[in-house]
């Protein structure tokens, strides 16, 4: 349907992926993901609204947020923009942890590449098969970094990095506080360990090396820096012109904070991603025809 579309022009398509049903209700069958790249003069708003027009004829039922679907289209970037709207924003503020966009995607569309921090999908997704699926935290407060930090450990299980560990207690001589025996290494920018061999989130930005340097493909590197931002009213995502401050050559993920609930399960559902399994089940991009 989408190819036959008047203003889709060079249609192409990766194989098709079969991937473990990562996100939404409990107790759904195993997901296919496929990537499609094609030409086309339509702004990106159109281009979705097609999409969805194929959705609602393949029978999709739009009822609750993240919930079961028989299919889900998306447009995940659409040339050079940068930018967004209410219902659309582009690039997708969360492929870049998902694997099965980006693995697809290196069939019809590996040297693509995003313009933010320009890095191309084959790239993105050999950085994110490297390492240990990870994240830092970046944006929002150090308070709302660390209560996120703490849910995903103690509700999840996943080992997190925090900036400020908690304080010993004070020890006191006479009626007074003891000097500050703190070691002068305790005062020095964090770090993630290097024996770190497991999933992991911080809640702070370590000193991140060259990206094409060894210590980029490290475990104590992390793979994404996600970005925490409150979104507008009335609107999931923030404002345009604060989706993407620039500065890093670091490939970003987008976070919304307003619920913490959510938040920390998109959290999981990202590090899920980022290692999840694909099987190809077709040979070739001819799946669909």
């Amino acid at each position: 349907m989408i190819a036959a579309d008047g203003c889709v022009n060079d249609f192409a398509a990766s194989r098709l992926y079969e991937t473990p049903p990562i996100g939404g209700p409990d107790g759904q069958e195993p997901f296919l993901n496929a990537v499609a790249a094609f030409e086309t003069n339509v702004a990106a708003a159109k281009i979705l609204s097609k999409l969805q027009s194929v959705e609602d004829k393949l029978g999709r039922l739009r009822k609750t947020r993240w919930g079961a679907r028989s299919i889900d289209l998306d447009v995940v970037l659409h040339g050079e923009l940068i930018g967004g709207s209410r219902g659309l924003v582009v690039p997708h503020p969360r492929y870049t942890a998902r694997r099965f966009v980006l693995r697809p995607a290196c069939d019809v569309a590996g040297h693509y590449r995003d313009p933010r921090f320009g890095w191309s999908l084959q790239k993105l997704a050999d950085h994110l098969d490297q390492g240990v699926a990870s994240m830092a935290l970046a944006g929002g407060t150090e308070a709302n970094r660390s209560e996120l930090c703490d849910r995903l450990s103690h509700e999840s299980g996943l080992t997190i990095f925090k900036s400020r560990p908690i304080a010993q207690p004070m020890s006191v001589i006479g009626n007074a506080p003891a000097p500050n025996q703190t070691s002068s290494s305790a005062n020095r920018h964090p770090t993630i360990p290097l024996s770190t061999d497991t999933a992991w989130v911080s809640d702070f930005v370590p000193d991140l090396p060259d990206t094409e340097s060894e210590p980029a493909k490290l475990p104590n590197t992390p793979r994404l820096i996600a970005r925490l931002q409150a979104t507008e009213p009335g609107n999931r995502w923030p404002a345009p012109h604060q989706m993407w401050p620039g500065g890093r050559n670091w490939p970003e993920y987008r976070l919304e904070l307003d619920d913490m609930d959510w938040a920390a399960k998109e959290v999981v559902s990202a590090i899920q991603s980022m290692r999840c399994s694909l099987v190809p089940v077709s040979e070739d991009g001819n799946w669909w025809q």
